[in-house]
């Protein structure tokens, strides 16, 4: 672990049960709800341990992987009915693998291009009460 990877202190907090935005334990990563949700329904992967470069895993845990995100984006279809979701596996700055699972709904903005160019305002969304996180993660955990 990293102490300066935000990735790894955000699997720090799972492991203590101290994340309010974890959804579920995969094969090979953490299912979280995106912090802001600009768009309902965005979760984020973290693989279990630091690894920076997505092709120097092993062939079989990359597919484990990616069944994660295949897994995710089915609980993702089924409770937040998107008409398309976007998957993303940057890592820009955030030096972790880790997917976006990102749905996009009848009123996004910009349909046809990545939701990275919408801006800080927009890519902040609404906030999201307490309470109504809790409802979405528990929806996507029965989805899962």
């Amino acid at each position: 672990e990293l102490r300066s990877c935000l990735a790894c202190q955000r699997i720090s907090e799972i492991k203590q049960g101290l994340n309010p935005y974890f959804v579920n334990e995969l094969s090979e990563a953490y299912l979280v709800l995106q912090d802001q949700q600009s768009t309902l329904g965005w979760c984020v992967l973290l693989l279990k341990d630091h690894k920076e470069h997505l092709g120097a895993l092993p062939s079989r845990r990359s597919e484990r992987l990616f069944q994660d995100v295949l897994r995710t984006a089915a609980a993702i279809k089924k409770v937040f009915r998107p008409v398309r979701i976007n998957y993303e596996c940057l890592g820009n700055t955030l030096h972790h693998i880790h997917w976006h699972i990102i749905p996009r709904h009848k009123k996004d903005p910009t349909p046809l291009a990545p939701v990275w160019g919408w801006g800080k305002k927009k890519l902040a969304g609404k906030p999201v009460s307490p309470a109504l996180r809790r409802r979405l993660i528990q929806k996507l955990r029965r989805a899962l």
